[in-house]
């Protein structure tokens, strides 16, 4: 009895249809973040990029998937081009440049990741595939946040701050850990479609579409109880109340001496408005006090002035002056607790620094970097020099973890508070820069974020906003408005007997364990000897044409049950 023919595969698609469906991936990713915010869209993203690619070999892969990258950068970070043209001084063209360019750079993460996916053996083993891309995925997440000193403004998980009960699983595993779980359900669902398109039955792709749904299940069961045992623990939480100076400077006059006084008496009207509350502690915003501490005697004696009269402590956002041994005098982003009497507190220094604002990368091997027009972009900017390390600082018996700005995208930073016994998380910030974009909207939610990793609350005191505070379960209990000016009073719920989350005891190296499996991955591909190595090594022969590959050498095309001679070979295109 002859045997009816098989389907033929439409793969690899062509490339005016695979071209728009890369793009498509990122820009639906990018619609998962605030403003936006159609977080359940992240559980989505991969799927199109997955038929982009598929039965392509690996140029072709790198090549589509750093289209996705590219969409995405262009769709998240479109505010970077009137931030460079606005206050960088570059011209529209000149900030179009530096977003292209940027978003060009790190859609090499997403272009390496549908790389190390060509050559696998998608559909004869489909599950140990789902997990292999999923780790690669979260491994290159987390290196994006840490190669050329790191920048991963959109983490495929950051969408699900606004959704904090299935953000639970975040103190667990952290949140690439939950990337890996959300990147899971987008591979389960491309490879779903691609099932579907070549013939294949029910069985073969419905648990494919089921797998996105069990993800959801699964964070879930735990964050729904997680979330309600973290708002019931607020009951025996002690309050205390902060008060929170939105000044909402414009960054074009900010560092502009003719507007010092201004500022400065906009910042003393707030500072008495919120005395009248009798607040625990005046948080400032990042480097709100708009010149040198010490090196300006007359301003920095109008701030110890203000402390004196109002006979309230304040968390002063300024920029100031260290000596360290060896080095000489350098610049520091600090806040600084200051006290009535004239008396200074301790301080914490920035740590990790803003690239290209706060100081040049490379500058000293490469000179050139040191050029006028990036020097100047931040008035002060360009020569700041990072602190000695994480101590919170302490007062009155809270403990509290400083984060400054940029750095509140990092976990580690927030992680290694927590460890050194914070009971509450600050993060200040200057948002300024943004303008009315969505970008200070997607900064929140890293805040989020870091709450719920650590089940710490957070204070965010933002010079033109987004101010608020966020509980430890992820909600946020207060969020002001952009450019309001205004003293903001807020109740911050301290509670008692906090504990280390898994996460920051251990569950922390769960995302560094997947990037060193995917740099071995990508060392094992991009160099055939060595992948020749490892595939002895492991009993699989010679003829593998690459991580996971069948026997013999045979790409994913080859197996597909076209007739004998008719096979089709991936392409590049």
């Amino acid at each position: 009895m002859q045997e009816a023919p098989a389907k033929e595969s439409p793969f690899p698609l062509p490339p005016y249809v695979a071209f728009p469906l890369a793009g498509l991936g990122g820009v639906i990713q990018a619609l998962a973040y605030p403003r936006v915010g159609l977080y359940p869209l992240s559980f989505a993203c991969l799927a199109p990029l997955l038929l982009a690619i598929h039965g392509r070999a690996g140029k072709g892969s790198l090549f589509y998937g750093w289209i996705y990258g590219l969409a995405l950068g262009l769709a998240s970070f479109s505010w970077l081009s009137g931030v460079m043209s606005g206050y960088g001084g570059l011209g529209p063209w000149g900030g179009a440049l530096v977003l292209l360019l940027l978003a060009a750079f790190l859609g090499l993460y997403q272009g390496l990741f549908a790389w190390l996916l060509a050559g696998h053996d998608w559909l004869q083993r489909p599950f140990p595939f789902l997990l292999k891309a999923a780790l690669y995925w979260a491994g290159l997440d987390w290196l994006k946040n840490w190669v050329f000193t790191g920048f991963n403004w959109t983490p495929i998980a950051g969408s699900l701050a606004a959704a904090p009960r299935l953000l639970g699983v975040a103190d667990l595993i952290g949140t690439y850990g939950l990337g890996y779980l959300v990147a899971l359900s987008g591979c389960a669902l491309g490879l779903a479609a691609i099932m579907w398109l070549r013939g294949r039955g029910k069985k073969e792709w419905l648990p494919m579409v089921a797998a996105p749904l069990a993800v959801v299940m699964v964070l879930l069961a735990y964050g729904a109880p997680a979330y309600m045992g973290q708002e019931g623990r607020l009951q025996e939480a002690q309050a205390r109340d902060f008060a929170v100076l939105q000044a909402s400077v414009d960054q074009n006059y900010k560092w502009d001496s003719a507007y010092r006084g201004e500022i400065l008496a906009r910042y003393g009207i707030l500072a008495r408005q919120a005395s009248t509350y009798d607040p625990f502690l005046v948080v400032w915003s990042e480097t709100a006090a708009p010149f040198v501490f010490g090196n300006d005697p007359y301003e920095s004696e109008w701030v110890m002035g203000l402390l004196e009269d109002l006979r309230i402590p304040m968390l002063v956002g300024l920029t100031a002056v260290a000596y360290d041994k060896g080095l000489g005098r350098s610049t520091r982003n600090r806040a600084w607790l200051l006290y009535p009497g004239r008396r200074l507190g301790p301080h914490y220094d920035k740590l990790h620094l803003v690239p290209f604002g706060e100081y040049v990368p490379f500058s000293d091997t490469m000179p050139f970097l040191k050029a006028p027009f990036l020097q100047g972009v931040l008035g002060a900017a360009g020569n700041f020099s990072p602190g000695e390390g994480i101590a919170p600082i302490a007062y009155e018996g809270v403990s509290m973890g400083i984060i400054i700005c940029f750095e509140s995208i990092f976990p580690y930073l927030s992680r290694l508070n927590a460890e050194a016994g914070a009971d509450l998380l600050v993060v200040t910030t200057n948002d300024a820069w943004f303008g009315d974009s969505f970008a200070p909207d997607q900064h929140f939610a890293h805040s989020i974020l870091r709450a719920v990793e650590t089940r710490r609350p957070l204070l965010r005191a933002a010079n033109n906003g987004i101010s608020g505070v966020i509980l430890p379960s992820g909600r946020v209990l207060a969020r002001s408005s952009l450019n309001e000016v205004k003293a903001f009073i807020y109740q911050v719920p301290l509670p008692r007997g906090q504990k280390l989350t898994p996460y920051v005891r251990f569950g922390y190296l769960l995302a560094p364990l997947f990037a060193i499996l995917t740099t071995i991955a990508i060392l094992l591909k991009a160099v055939p000897p060595l992948g020749r190595l490892a595939r002895r090594l492991a009993g699989k022969g010679p003829g593998a044409e690459g991580p996971g590959a069948p026997p013999g050498g045979q790409g994913e095309d080859d197996l597909t049950q076209a007739p004998k001679g008719k096979r089709r070979k991936g392409k590049d295109g």
